[in-house]
């Protein structure tokens, strides 16, 4: 009897939990395309492209291993269970293999098809491969769950020295089975071909070619040059991340095998590297153990209530590029253009709508999402709470980010908001907001809600 094997966000063969658990006899592959919740969570046509892309490239890797891969439309997640039961059934398959996902949708999604797979005799068996530890192993001495980043990461270190990371055996080709594999669509139902997907190669080779150069040498200066967009001084891995045709573990194994598994003992290139990769963990994290943040809820109740600005004309100009501020329009036109943003810029830009045009976090969110190549719900939402000060761990309200000043530190020469910019003349293009006015308007705002709050 085959086993099923249900494909997520884990298009990959290389530490892929699910999958080696399923390779022990015949597999069938199967991906169901779910475009009503793709656009009820606000995916893009940059996010879904890649996506299909990253299929296209599985297919053939699966048929090397003897497996094939079905592909099933539906509209939503919920109404992919059916189909998945009946696949599973109409093929003899013993037992259904996925890797879970951190969500509310998600998680009554597997719920669901745990129930009507057991209802057929046929097993469901979860794995992980989204987080290197699972959420519910890393809690405080009380039990709870952690709140803030740097104890989390204490503790996850701590995981890391005490069991190392999880190993999976490479895959051997598998028994052949029945049925071949489906032709990969080139697009789905509301969501046109983004042809910015030549930036951005897909698969786990592209993944494991590009993760090698990084860490032959820029991994090794990340500490001083990861806040700089105009150079190449981060890994810009996030897109295979969030597709999982990498995983976490494979990032992190070179650096265990090369350092030692104590991360403190690491030079400060790596260190700070795998300090980001913890945030990811920690987004999930926070996600799994408070259902709110999947409904677009703060993590900090007494901002529920703060008195966000309908200011339809300044969330056009910010999402065009047309503020005035160089650095924000820079890297709203880099995405753009890319489909991504350097990391320290999508923190100015978040919290230049969220603080000096006191625009909703959620408008911008939404934004984003629908134009990364690399959105990834937990980070995503993370991050524009961090920069509204909604959020787990949040910048404290009263510390706004002067993009100016910003600007000066991490592009000091002008390279990259030139290159963004061609058509920008400061000394012509007025700012849509006064820096110093609109920063103190959100510093009484916040700090009349916060005392509220209390």
């Amino acid at each position: 009897m085959p086993d099923l094997m249900w494909f997520r966000n884990d298009l990959r063969t290389i530490d892929n939990p699910a999958l080696s658990a399923a390779a022990t006899g015949g597999v069938i592959g199967i991906f169901v395309c779910t475009p009503g919740t793709w656009r009820r969570h606000d995916w893009g046509p940059p996010r879904v492209t890649l996506l299909l892309e990253s299929l296209r490239v599985l297919r053939s890797e699966l048929e090397q291993l003897n497996i094939p891969l079905l592909i099933r439309i539906a509209d939503t997640d919920m109404e992919s269970v059916d189909i998945v039961t009946d696949v599973a059934a109409a093929n003899g398959c013993a037992t259904v293999h996925a890797n879970r996902e951190f969500g509310v949708d998600e998680a009554r999604r597997d719920e669901l098809a745990g129930s009507w797979l057991s209802e057929r005799n046929i097993g469901f068996a979860l794995h992980h491969d989204q987080v290197v530890f699972e959420p519910d192993d890393i809690l405080t001495k009380g039990g709870t769950s952690f709140k803030v980043f740097t104890p989390f990461r204490n503790t996850w270190n701590g995981m890391l020295i005490d069991r190392g990371l999880p190993e999976h055996a490479p895959l051997t080709p598998c028994e052949s089975v029945s049925p071949t594999s489906d032709p990969i669509p080139g697009s789905v139902p509301g969501f046109t071909p983004w042809p910015g997907i030549t930036l951005w190669p897909a698969g786990q080779n592209a993944a494991m070619e590009r993760l090698q150069r990084f860490l032959d040498g820029p991994v090794d200066r990340y500490h001083n040059t990861r806040n700089s967009p105009d150079i190449e001084g981060t890994s810009s891995l996030s897109p295979w991340l969030a597709t999982g045709t990498l995983s976490p573990v494979t990032c992190l194994r070179p650096l265990v095998e090369r350092f030692g598994p104590d991360p403190a003992l690491w030079p400060a290139g790596p260190a700070t590297w795998q300090s980001e990769l913890v945030w990811r963990d920690f987004y999930r994290y926070v996600m799994h153990h408070n259902p709110k943040v999947s409904m677009r809820r703060p993590m900090q109740e007494w901002t529920v209530d703060l008195p966000w600005r309908q200011d339809d004309d300044g969330f056009e100009a910010w999402c065009n590029g047309r503020t005035g501020i160089e650095i924000v329009d820079a890297g709203m036109r880099q995405m753009l253009e890319t489909g991504w943003m350097h990391n320290r810029v999508r923190m100015i830009t978040a919290m230049f709508l969220t603080k000096n045009l006191l625009i909703d976090w959620r408008r911008g969110e939404r934004f984003f999402a629908r134009h990364l190549v690399d959105y990834d719900f937990a980070s995503n939402n993370g991050g524009w709470q961090w920069s509204a000060s909604t959020g787990t761990d949040a910048a404290p309200y009263f510390r706004i980010f002067n993009p100016n000043r910003q600007a000066e530190l991490f592009d000091p020469d002008g390279a990259y908001r030139r290159r963004w910019n061609p058509d920008h003349h400061p000394l012509k293009t007025l700012p849509i907001v006064d820096l110093g006015s609109s920063r103190r308007r959100a510093i009484e705002i916040f700090k009349v809600a916060r005392t509220a709050g209390c």
